[in-house]
């Protein structure tokens, strides 16, 4: 259980939370830089108000199976008889009326009235809300808080990241769910407090030529773009550098552009006798997660993925991470890779 006590500053957020709502308040924001443990957070918050309010009914809400076992396994920990359900299609749990229920919002966002009245619903990534229009997130929130008397349901959005770009703070403007920003600790604050560490960062010499991509909605064409990153002596040259970078570190955590990308830059790696496995969005549920176990536990050096290990993906032996085409200054033509 030690793993899951309070640091200092998750204290001080659960005090903010707290303070809130005691004077009032409506729907809050929580910033935490990410690898600061919101996840806690979010199992003391629950843990602790369902212990004075035995009716609580509760929805933690987030949008990728990782999230939810991640958020799912402190409150476990710190609560072994929690009345906890899990809603996901994607670990194969459907359970709809329990007091907490652990969901993704692709599997309950059509059909809120099976969830009940919630009191309380956590947003993980809640930076992903949209600011107006439909969606998934917002469907779902308009259909319980129909469902829940006036003034009887809140809404807690935890987030590195307060603000879309498209639309700015979430916490401001027409449509905002979220009424204010009532805790804040960033990165710098992390690494200042001894929490993170300092990251560096280096360009590769390695370059993709990108002069034949196209552009749509001021994006690069994703096959276009697998197309020129997936190029033979530039996957060779790039996993050499990733290699020669990494000797001294314990877990590479590797994000290409497309799966054929991804398989390719597993093979060259395994040549180079790195014990390294690809994930994507068609790997099967249970060789994903063969693999995640494996590499958290550090009985694999590389896992190589595509959009599927990113946002609140926590591994905290990940030492180097090699990210795919970042844009380099003076090369209109031209990306590199990034190491960190």
């Amino acid at each position: 259980m030690a793993m899951f006590e309070l640091r200092p500053y998750q204290q001080a957020a659960l005090t903010a939370l707290e303070d809130y709502w005691r004077d009032g308040g409506g729907n809050p924001l929580v910033v935490m830089a990410t690898a600061t443990g919101k996840s806690v957070v979010i199992a003391h918050l629950i843990r602790d108000i369902s212990r004075r309010y035995p009716a609580l009914r509760v929805l933690v809400v987030t949008h990728v199976l990782e999230l939810i076992e991640q958020d799912l396994i402190p409150l476990r920990t710190l609560w072994p008889d929690a009345p906890i359900g899990i809603n996901s299609a994607g670990i194969g749990e459907r359970e709809w009326g329990a007091p907490i229920i652990f969901a993704g919002v692709q599997s309950v966002w059509r059909s809120a009235a099976r969830l009940g009245p919630r009191h309380l619903v956590l947003i993980d990534e809640a930076h992903l809300v949209p600011h107006d229009g439909d969606g998934m997130y917002r469907t779902l929130l308009a259909e319980l808080r129909a469902l829940a008397p006036a003034d009887d349901m809140r809404i807690a959005g935890f987030s590195a990241t307060p603000f879309r770009l498209d639309s700015g703070r979430l916490d401001e403007g027409e449509g905002k769910i979220f009424d204010a920003i009532v805790f804040d600790y960033g990165i710098g604050q992390g690494i200042r407090d001894g929490w993170l560490s300092p990251l560096t960062s280096k360009t590769t010499g390695t370059e993709i030529n990108i002069s034949g991509v196209g552009r749509r909605g001021g994006e690069f064409i994703a096959g276009e773009l697998e197309r020129a990153a997936d190029d033979s002596a530039t996957v060779s040259a790039a996993c050499d550098e990733i290699v020669a970078r990494g000797v001294d570190r314990r877990s590479w955590l590797v994000f290409c552009c497309g799966v054929a990308h991804a398989h390719h830059v597993g093979q060259e790696l395994s040549a180079r006798g790195v014990s390294c496995r690809v994930v994507t969005g068609e790997t099967p549920l249970a060789e994903r997660e063969d693999s995640v176990a494996a590499f958290k536990a550090g009985a694999l050096k590389c896992l190589v993925n595509v959009n599927v290990l990113t946002t609140g993906f926590d591994a905290p032996r990940i030492d180097l991470s090699a990210c795919h085409l970042d844009k380099s200054p003076g090369y209109s033509s031209r990306r590199r890779l990034r190491l960190c």
